[in-house]
């Protein structure tokens, strides 16, 4: 008569088991710490920013969030460092992880360690009405381009100079910035032709000023983005991989993506 209860407690115990087993293992480093220290360049929204009272935002400031939450519920310091010296700050351990939009290429992977959360693709910003015709990277053969310093698509560009050299052709000038921010003014005032940027940045931007910003050149060169953790820090490396995997099962992570607009940007 009691039979169906016990076997409900059972089935209780076996999910409160199950949790328990899928639940992530702190670092042992970690342990007695409050805190996580984070780097990032707080410049790429909507994935990294700062709103107007100065408190950063963004999908990936939330993913930070619930990181620090589900490993023992820490709190959060942001070490703001330019995206160039993000992986230098995190190897003389100025933090324990790099949260920001890092793409996942080889070169870093030799230096570190990287848990990826989406992917991002490449774009270039123009201003409103596309005045120039910047439609394929082809177009941009002897215009300013404004470009992130130690961006990926700084890399590209500097790659379709050669194509564009080998062709005959001007190359295109690049103007290197250290801030998004920086260069999408440098675009407003003319300064530059276009902005090489993310995709995800590129329609923030034009979503923010949609009658002075538009993408010229569509989205190209997608790729995984993670954040990036010390090579000698492998329990927080296998605690990140959980959290994520955790997320993406209780249906969190789609949340967050949907959340930000960039559900297109999922993992596989």
């Amino acid at each position: 008569m009691h039979k169906p209860r016990l076997l409900v407690a059972a089935i209780s115990l076996g999910f409160c088991a199950q949790w328990a087993v899928a639940a992530p293992v702190v670092p042992e480093r970690l342990l007695k710490v409050d805190k996580l220290v984070y780097c990032s360049g707080m410049d790429s929204p909507p994935l990294v920013s700062f709103d107007e009272a100065q408190k950063p935002k963004g999908l990936t400031v939330d993913l930070g969030l619930e990181i620090a939450k589900r490993l023992g519920d820490k709190k959060v310091e942001w070490r703001v460092i330019p995206f160039s010296g993000l992986l230098p700050a995190l190897l003389a351990r100025q933090c324990d992880m790099i949260v920001d939009q890092l793409f996942d290429k080889p070169e870093r992977r030799e230096v570190i360690d990287i848990v990826n959360y989406m992917y991002s693709s490449q774009a270039v910003v123009v201003p409103k009405g596309n005045p120039k015709g910047l439609k394929t990277l082809p177009d941009l053969s002897g215009h300013k381009v404004a470009v992130l310093n130690g961006s990926t698509i700084k890399t590209l560009l500097d790659a379709e100079n050669e194509t564009l050299a080998k062709a005959g052709r001007p190359a295109m000038k690049l103007v290197v910035y250290n801030t998004d921010t920086d260069a999408f003014q440098a675009l407003r005032i003319s300064q530059v032709d276009a902005y090489g940027t993310t995709v995800e940045t590129a329609g923030y931007y034009a979503a923010m000023a949609p009658d002075l910003f538009e993408e010229g050149v569509p989205a190209f060169s997608r790729i995984l983005t993670g954040l990036g953790i010390r090579k000698d820090d492998p329990q927080l490396t296998a605690a990140v991989q959980q959290v994520i995997g955790d997320m993406r099962s209780d249906g969190s992570y789609s949340q967050l993506l949907g959340k930000w607009h960039v559900a297109s940007d999922t993992l596989d």
